[in-house]
């Protein structure tokens, strides 16, 4: 099931990616999570009344590994409104198959889980899917998508992402190691979120009121994206390694490269998807091999 799982979890990811594409320009990240996080409440709340002792227990016997998985979602959240502001969806959506390295590193040293035999011929699989995305009619020099790559603030930005989010699955998957619900663990760190960016309201009346007003489908698309998601991943991680579930969850970056075709009409898009395809089939080998 945890492969299905993933696969649900890719769907919603994709499609957070282009309602975020959607209103990267309007509306600024702290407000987009803070507006997410509260629907996400008041959604999830009353389904929290049966799971109150162990939400208790969470926060006060892994009080700093639900934090620890707050912060790295909003930081990687954070990062990747502000990669969708300067890039096409189509191209930092398929840089975060970097996920992928940065869970198998970090797994590996605090999870004390296996790398897989031909984990080096998955990382220079995604290497090279990088390589072909970052190629453009234009480029006159072989080494030219790899500059791009390295001085590119979208690229920049979207491999923080990869390593917020690689940093993010790592906790969560800890937690589920502790036999905490699925649900809770989800609900545990939207309430952290949600407070940590409680100020933001506050500080800006003006662009929540127009959020509400210009951003109503974006938004509950956004949110229902985002929970369906997380939700699915972290069924995913609770029933294999973090690096099994991340690695099948990229292929989220295939399905926002055809929706950037589809609805945003981007550019590049051939060299895209094969650059996808190649860093997608080099995440699976890592993890599967």
């Amino acid at each position: 099931m945890w492969f299905l799982y993933a696969l649900l979890g890719a769907v919603g990811k994709s499609y957070t990616g282009f309602f975020r594409k959607r209103m990267a320009a309007t509306v600024s990240a702290s407000m987009y999570m803070w507006v997410t996080y509260f629907l996400l409440l008041v959604v999830l709340s009353p389904l929290m009344v049966s799971h109150l002792a162990q939400l208790g227990k969470m926060f006060t016997g892994a009080f700093w590994v639900v934090f620890g998985a707050a912060f790295s979602l909003m930081i990687a959240t954070q990062l990747n409104l502000e990669a969708l502001k300067r890039e096409e969806l189509s191209y930092t959506a398929p840089l975060n198959s970097f996920v992928s390295i940065f869970t198998l590193l970090i797994a590996m040293l605090f999870l004390h889980e296996n790398p897989p035999r031909l984990g080096i011929v998955g990382i220079l699989a995604i290497f090279i899917g990088a390589y072909i995305i970052n190629l453009k009619p234009q480029r006159l020099h072989w080494y030219d998508p790899l500059v791009r790559l390295v001085t590119s603030p979208g690229a920049q930005l979207s491999l923080g992402v990869a390593f917020g989010y690689a940093v993010n699955t790592v906790f969560m998957k800890a937690l589920s190691n502790q036999g905490y619900d699925d649900l809770t663990i989800l609900y545990a760190i939207i309430l952290i979120g949600w407070v940590l960016l409680a100020f933001v309201p506050i500080r800006k009346p003006r662009e929540l009121v127009a959020t509400f007003r210009s951003n109503k489908a974006a938004l509950v698309g956004a949110t229902v994206s985002s929970f369906a998601g997380n939700f699915f991943h972290i069924l995913a991680i609770a029933g294999t390694y973090a690096s099994y579930a991340v690695s099948v969850r990229r292929f989220d970056s295939l399905i926002a490269v055809l929706l950037g075709w589809r609805y945003l009409k981007e550019t590049n898009i051939r060299n895209k998807l094969i650059g996808s395809l190649v860093m997608v089939a080099g995440a699976i080998v890592m993890a599967l091999s």
